[in-house]
């Protein structure tokens, strides 16, 4: 499960549900628009913990069914031959966290109402908490990944080996929008 052709693999997933939800979101970000279940006030505590983990940004049903729809792909290998246990759950929930924070990365990269030059606070309108040049959450998404690698027990020069790869290819998505999207 450590090849570079699995890690090609789910950094195109990546690529794929970055697409699939500009084509959803269009411009605003975080469902904002979409007529989809939002949890009514007040809050109980799931959806104030949710909101907590994930700074502040509000629960929606779009989002729960886009999490578990990712994370049902991840399980696949477990329903197709490849024996289920604590150590590969653990390393299945770290290359979530790190294709989530992939993901939703390229949805600015390759938002034609956003793109790399347009990726900061001033121009991303939607619920980021920055530190520097980078949100929060990226550096949280790629923390906790990191920690249930090493929680799962497994060599963390996998996760490198996973880290590294979504960054180059990210890289090169960075400098392909550069030159298609002129934003």
């Amino acid at each position: 499960m450590f090849t570079i052709g699995y890690a090609a693999y789910l950094f195109v997933m990546a690529t794929i549900l970055a697409l699939l939800e500009i084509q959803i979101e269009g411009k605003d970000g975080w469902a904002k628009n979409l007529p989809c279940w939002r949890p009514q006030k007040p809050y109980n505590f799931t959806v104030r913990a949710y909101m907590f983990l994930m700074s502040g940004r509000e629960l929606t049903g779009y989002h729960i069914v886009m999490f578990t729809f990712v994370l049902l792909i991840l399980h696949l290998p477990f329903f197709a031959g490849v024996k289920w246990n604590g150590q590969r759950e653990l390393w299945t929930v770290s290359i979530y966290f790190l294709l989530s924070v992939t993901w939703d990365f390229l949805w600015h990269v390759w938002n034609p109402h956003y793109g790399v030059k347009k990726f900061n606070p001033k121009t991303i309108s939607h619920d980021y908490n920055w530190l520097g040049p980078i949100p929060k959450d990226y550096i949280m998404g790629v923390i906790v990944s990191f920690a249930f690698a090493v929680l799962s027990g497994g060599d963390i020069t996998h996760w490198l080996f996973f880290f590294f790869t979504f960054g180059g290819l990210t890289l090169a998505s960075c400098l392909i929008s550069l030159a298609l999207i002129r934003k």
